[in-house]
């Protein structure tokens, strides 16, 4: 998606976790991309990463939402720890994520307005063994 956008002529903010997977990219598209670190488990890196883009860009018109992971294993045998956080990664990260894009949208831009994709998962949908909590997650999405 990000390359696609690059080559429509598009500027482009991408986060991950892991920024040097994107280097290539960047020494291609210097001036187009912005490449930034980003937990969404963290409000505050969020914020960042959106004031970023608006003083680089000077406004945000789309968000892709892609966020998350997934950890195979029956309901029972996964450890509250980690069920905990797939839902911070999936559900909180992307309300997060969401939440400061439509206010971007509202306040930020002139003219106001923007595009927000969340991508979701068919584990919503249709039941598909050992993912129970990363289904659950993404059917709060839903």
């Amino acid at each position: 998606m990000t390359e696609h956008a690059l080559q429509q002529g598009d500027n482009v903010v991408a986060t991950l976790r892991k920024p040097d997977a994107l280097l290539d990219l960047l020494s291609k598209y210097p001036s187009q991309l912005l490449v930034l670190c980003l937990d969404v488990r963290n409000p505050d890196q969020i914020h960042a990463v959106f004031e970023n883009a608006l003083e680089r860009f000077g406004r945000v018109d789309t968000v892709l939402n892609n966020a998350g992971y997934c950890i195979i294993s029956e309901a029972e045998g996964m450890s509250e720890e980690h069920g905990r956080d797939l839902f911070e990664v999936l559900f909180w990260g992307a309300f997060n994520v969401s939440k400061e894009a439509v206010k971007i949208f509202r306040e930020r831009n002139d003219p106001p307005g923007g595009r927000l994709l969340q991508v979701s998962s068919r584990t919503a949908l249709k039941v598909v063994a050992g993912v129970a909590h990363y289904a659950a997650a993404y059917v709060v999405i839903h």
